[in-house]
């Protein structure tokens, strides 16, 4: 399977141009949308908080706040976004504004399960029901300025028989991060980012990839990505104990974690990039038929 090149752009002119060469809006992994975990088994604290309070995760990280209704998202969930974005066949602006992007399942299901004996069909019902699961979350976010925002992530879902693809309609409200705000492309760090076996390894590297260079303590880089504070005395050595098994998985994305000082420092990869939103002062050249 191809995947995109990465491509830095600093101004775009259409949003179809921005979900091209973007894996995710920098937003929603400053704000702990999607959990540093696999899954969360029912009796996890975190699943008996959510239920507790009615089914609504609530985070606050120094980049804003967040609310996650009806559905807790893990960093699976984020991995199969990420494939969705990177993988995607076509792109397509529809009647009504809203964006579909159109791939095949079982082509991003594979990643998850490439032994040649694999049940094909169990493969796709366990994804359709993770985007099912995507697809039923409702979010609310408010940023250091005070906007706010409430959206889904996947509108509406189908089979194309005419692209003889499966499609998702993303949310108008969820495109707006992308229209208006920054994305990141790291298309060509996915085969290794979802090979991580680490939930929460893969959170912190996503987190860092939307900075240039920043140093942060362990505190601040655990509290940003989700993890539950406060966490008992385990929890945190467990925690500790994971990155420094994956030091050197760090490494192949150039972050460095120093486990004495308990500090991350990262400088940025070539090819990793941040846009910039649309420029919407610069409308789109005619073609060559107008």
């Amino acid at each position: 399977m191809s995947k995109k090149q990465p491509i830095q752009k600093n101004l775009f002119q259409t949003v179809e141009d921005v979900i091209k060469y973007s894996t995710s809006s920098v937003e929603e992994l400053r704000v702990p949308i999607y959990a540093p975990v696999k899954q969360l088994p029912p009796q996890s604290v975190a699943a008996k908080d959510f239920k507790k309070n009615n089914n609504v995760r609530i985070i606050e990280t120094k980049w804003g706040h967040v609310e996650i209704r009806n559905r807790l998202l893990t960093q699976t969930h984020k991995d199969i976004m990420d494939l969705i974005f990177t993988y995607h066949k076509k792109r397509k602006r529809l009647e009504d504004g809203t964006i579909a992007l159109y791939f095949s399942q079982s082509e991003i299901s594979k990643f998850y399960n490439n032994e040649e004996n694999e049940n094909k069909s169990k493969n796709l019902k366990w994804f359709r029901q993770k985007m099912d699961e995507i697809s039923d979350c409702r979010i609310q976010y408010k940023d250091n300025n005070g906007n706010e925002i409430d959206f889904r992530i996947i509108l509406k879902k189908a089979f194309s028989s005419k692209e003889n693809l499966y499609g998702i309609v993303l949310d108008p409200n969820y495109v707006e991060f992308y229209e208006n705000g920054l994305s990141v492309n790291y298309s060509s760090k996915i085969p290794d980012l979802i090979s991580v076996d680490s939930p929460l390894v893969k959170s912190i590297v996503r987190f860092f990839f939307t900075h240039k260079a920043i140093n942060l303590s362990l505190e601040n880089v655990l509290m940003t990505v989700g993890f539950p504070f406060p966490a008992s005395a385990r929890t945190l050595q467990n925690a500790k104990k994971t990155l420094r098994e994956h030091i050197n998985t760090f490494k192949q994305f150039n972050i460095e974690y120093n486990p004495e000082k308990e500090i991350f420092y990262y400088r940025g990869t070539d090819d990793v990039y941040i846009n910039m939103p649309i420029d919407k002062k610069t409308k789109p050249l005619p073609g060559l038929d107008d």
